[in-house]
């Protein structure tokens, strides 16, 4: 067995109610606290409002910042970062998806270091953030625990992550905020979820602790599948959801994310298909690059209750109702800017893959014009 590392510093709170349940944790950040969300997500499901409630009962201060959204830019984080830093304020609650969870983390390394432009955040691994805690309204990023923080950036006209790591030093995870989400935004993240589970098995950096939290993972969402498909979803698939969600967070906290996210930012930056949507999308060819009869790919599908590739294809169609056709043009172009990036491309563990390869990846994924 390989040498491996293992590390989750993420203090983790799982269940309804949990934020009232154990509020006192707040006490430990900070005497203000920065809301990060979106305009109306956290105030319709009721997380902003458990939040605030418990931060008033210990008597620490908040601010709301609620201009986060989709894949969250460099310029909306340095704003965010101006207003923290003019209410001093002392940690950061992210409230959401995975949008305002990653822009907290960013907020906090800038507003840690007062006297430094956004260039910091790519450039110095070893920089400070101030605290964060992570309230998930989603089952799809896991960022509530994971280190990382992904951003766009309009210049190279793609996403990428900050240098430093971030954990939250807390998450609570409450499923009844994913209640009143609509049934597109619950596949496309729950696929988010999945594709972190198996691409984190797949990396080559996987470990035998990472592989044993992907299966917890593939079990959960394999337990959701009939939801996913009927699009009706009771409180015990929200938990499932929220458990493969986390669990696929604790996994690629390990491993880091493989091909589909290198190719699926792409898919998001210039044709604006959400970011669970874009890796589901690639996801069929990209196991198929491992060949016929791989033991792990097998496992995967075991782990889902499916019986072939083809039966994964067709699952990933049915609950994305993928529409979106491409040109050669297109696919061309998105193979060629993922070469760009040498590091996710290192993560596939079979051989050193060819700008061919991801081509392929996705001619046999996306639908052609």
């Amino acid at each position: 067995m390989n040498q491996f590392r293992y590390f989750m510093p993420t203090d983790t709170y799982f269940g309804r109610g949990c934020i009232k349940a154990n509020q006192d944790v707040l006490r430990r950040y900070g005497t203000k606290a920065m809301l990060v969300t979106g305009k109306t997500s956290a105030k319709k499901n009721g997380a902003q409002k458990d939040v605030t409630e418990a931060l008033d009962a210990l008597g620490i201060a908040w601010v709301v910042f609620d201009e986060i959204g989709e894949n969250p830019d460099v310029e909306t984080v340095v704003r965010a970062a101006e207003v923290a830093k003019a209410e001093q304020v002392s940690f950061f609650i992210g409230i959401g998806g995975g949008s305002p969870m990653d822009a907290s983390k960013a907020i906090a390394v800038l507003a840690a270091n007062p006297n430094e432009d956004s260039n910091i955040l790519f450039a110095d691994a070893s920089a400070k953030a101030l605290p964060v805690v992570a309230v998930p309204t989603t089952a799809g990023t896991g960022s509530e625990v994971t280190q990382y923080a992904i951003l766009t950036l309009h210049k190279q006209r793609t996403k990428s992550g900050i240098a430093m790591p971030v954990f939250a030093e807390a998450a609570f995870l409450d499923p009844q905020y994913m209640d009143t989400l609509s049934a597109k935004i619950t596949n496309n993240t729950a696929v988010d979820a999945m594709s972190h589970l198996v691409e984190s098995y797949l990396s080559s950096h996987a470990n035998t602790v990472s592989e044993k939290i992907a299966e917890m993972g593939l079990l959960h969402w394999k337990a959701v599948i009939p939801a996913l498909r009927t699009r009706r979803y009771t409180a015990e698939d929200r938990d499932n959801l929220m458990l493969a969600s986390a669990f696929g967070g604790a996994a690629i906290a390990q491993t880091s994310t493989s091909i589909p996210h290198a190719l699926g930012y792409f898919l998001t930056y210039e044709k604006a298909i959400p970011h669970g949507r874009a890796n589901g999308m690639v996801m069929r060819g990209y196991l198929e690059l491992f060949g016929s009869h791989h033991a792990k790919v097998e496992r995967i599908l075991y782990c889902l209750g499916l019986d072939n590739l083809e039966s994964f294809g067709l699952l990933l169609e049915e609950i994305l109702d993928t529409e979106e056709t491409f040109v050669p043009e297109e696919i061309a172009y998105y193979a060629k800017r993922a070469m760009e990036n040498p590091k996710k491309m290192a993560t596939f563990p079979e051989f050193a893959l060819q700008e061919s390869d991801i081509v392929e990846i996705y001619r046999k994924s996306l639908k052609m014009k």
